[in-house]
């Protein structure tokens, strides 16, 4: 009755004692316990892998642009070409040259959303003591759709530590003399289109998106001139020298 109540079948030629010995043994079998636990740890750890993933490609991607505008706005400071009338001046050519050097940056990135805008932004004191100065853009050139900085109004003063826009510039840099600015963007897709992760789904007020755009703005003062001009000989899309 005790064998009975177990299931436990009687096989031919297999003592009792041999079976009851197989079916204790039955309990310490751990045989299949890996293969259990892999496939509940499956889905958190390919959930690690990809997020992993695209964070790198993200954080890849954001210093690579970071290069690009401190690429861009150290080439056009650099500017000083002593063979010509006016050293401090920069040519579309050389424009066209720079923007390039900076697209070339984001590799193996696509460059397609990188935009870049480069400007001149000169300081005139009042006659105040000690002076204030008023921040004015002299000139500005954007490559694919940069957002150009205004002319003919003046720049907000801002804290050094306010996010950064087209139309303000930080209180540290006012002073005499120019800056040369460059305003970059990059609109960087994860790999995995952000299907997975909600930092490009729609919550907490924001609209779903496909992309997560950063943004860069360096600062440089010229090297070896007070100021670098731009006096176009041809007008050019996107570049505007200022009344």
């Amino acid at each position: 009755m005790w064998i009975n109540h177990f299931h436990l079948r009687i096989e031919r030629g297999v003592g009792l004692r041999e079976q009851i010995r197989r079916f204790g043994g039955m309990g310490r079998d751990k045989k299949g316990i890996a293969a259990v636990e892999f496939a509940l740890i499956l889905p958190f750890m390919m959930l690690l892998y990809l997020g992993t993933a695209e964070l790198t490609y993200g954080l890849m991607a954001n210093r690579k642009m970071t290069l690009a505008a401190r690429t861009l706005s150290d080439l056009v400071a650099q500017q000083n070409d002593t063979t010509s009338a006016t050293p401090g001046r920069i040519t579309d050519a050389k424009l066209t040259t720079i923007f390039t050097a900076a697209n070339a940056i984001m590799a193996p990135f696509t460059a397609t959303p990188l935009k870049l805008a480069v400007s001149s932004i000169g300081f005139t004191p009042n006659t105040a003591t000690p002076p204030v100065y008023t921040a004015r853009t002299q000139w500005t050139a954007i490559s694919n759709t940069g957002t150009p900085r205004p002319c003919s109004v003046n720049l907000t003063s801002v804290a050094n530590t306010s996010h950064p826009s087209s139309t303000t510039m930080p209180a540290g840099l006012f002073g005499a003399g120019t800056v040369i600015v460059a305003d970059v963007s990059y609109d960087f897709t994860p790999p995995f289109s952000g299907t997975l992760f909600s930092w490009t789904q729609s919550g907490w007020g924001q609209a779903a998106k496909s992309s997560i755009t950063f943004t860069q703005n360096t600062y440089m003062k010229p090297r070896s001139v007070d100021t670098v001009t731009y006096n176009p000989t041809t007008a050019v899309a996107g570049r505007t020298k200022c009344p």
